[in-house]
């Protein structure tokens, strides 16, 4: 995707309802960014500039690409892992948000979620493309030199301050990314007066009021855990998918994920698949991949105070469910 041209793909929907005496139609278009394709849909009055309201939200998500992009060179996260900055340097508000709130649910989930793992995902994203398994020492490698432990944030008055702690780490926010863009491109749909929205990218998802006569937003819904062409929907949340369904390296008959476990920088091989459903897609993103890595009883212990999130996971031939009534 580093190199894909802007596309914007604009349909309106024929479908007109009558909601508070006015006529609002269905607005749905679309763009590459972070490795992925948004999408983004809306309600709004037929007189509205709908591609300029678009264009706002996919300005907000390219600005985003260009903070959090472990791999575009012109990108803060990027331009930081060159640098390897060992005393305090400012970063921007968002990077510093995304930054606080990864060592926040680090912490919380015992660093099964891990922003600074990424001379492993490098690694494996590499054997990946290349289809070659790496080496046992490279493996130990970029395990010594990943791990939350070796970066540092602060905030000094109203600025995020960074540095590592340790020369070689790498940042990457590929585990938390994409859902704290579509809780942002929502926002600004939010901005522009509209109310009734769905963002997508990949398998994240997050969506406000219903649509007109809804109940809701209608989201896959993924057949590992539910009944071929069951439908279901959601309203003023979000949810994440995390999995090897797409992103794997097949080698000697076995299948090895992208996700990792930050704990022994070894990638899943046990099929495993999550679904968190909760109130942001930063939130649900983070949690999708950690418990995909997590003990059953771990992710127990982290949902006990918080009901508001809904968990599906699948390994092996082991199922977990958590918060769904």
């Amino acid at each position: 995707m580093r190199n894909h041209k802007w596309i914007v793909s604009v349909v309106l929907i024929n479908m007109v309802f009558l909601l508070n005496g006015q006529s609002d139609s269905l607005y749905s278009f679309s763009r590459p960014a972070m490795g992925t394709i948004y999408y983004v849909s809306f309600y709004a009055h037929k007189e509205v500039n709908a591609p300029l309201i678009a264009e706002k939200v996919f300005d907000r998500i390219q600005f985003l690409d260009y903070i959090l992009s472990d791999y575009k060179e012109k990108a803060e996260v990027y331009q930081l892992n060159v640098r390897q900055p060992l005393q305090w340097e400012s970063v921007s508000k968002e990077l510093g948000f995304v930054l606080k709130k990864s060592i926040q649910w680090s912490k919380i989930t015992g660093q099964y979620f891990d922003p600074a793992i990424g001379s492993l995902t490098h690694l494996w994203r590499r054997a990946r493309r290349r289809n070659e398994f790496p080496a046992d020492s490279m493996q130990t490698a970029a395990k010594d030199y990943s791990g939350i432990q070796y970066i540092a944030l602060r905030k000094k008055g109203k600025q995020y301050q960074f540095k590592f702690l340790k020369k070689g780490v790498k940042l990457d926010f590929g585990g938390i990314g994409k859902g704290y863009a579509v809780d942002e491109a929502l926002k600004t749909l939010k901005m522009q007066g509209v109310n009734k929205g769905m963002i997508s990218a990949g398998s994240s998802i997050t969506v406000s009021k219903a649509p007109p006569s809804k109940k809701g937003w209608s989201v896959a819904a993924d057949t590992i855990f539910f009944s071929n062409g069951a439908k279901r929907y959601i309203e003023n949340r979000s949810q994440s998918v995390s999995g090897d369904d797409q992103q794997y390296l097949e080698w000697e008959g076995k299948r090895y994920s992208h996700l990792l476990n930050p704990l022994t920088g070894k990638p899943l091989t046990n099929g495993a698949t999550c679904l968190v459903e909760g109130p942001n897609g930063l939130i649900t993103d983070a949690l999708g991949t950690a418990f995909s890595i997590m003990d059953f009883d771990e992710i127990r212990k982290v949902l006990r105070w918080r009901k508001s999130i809904r968990v599906l996971c699948k390994r092996d031939d082991n199922f977990f469910k958590a918060n769904w009534y």
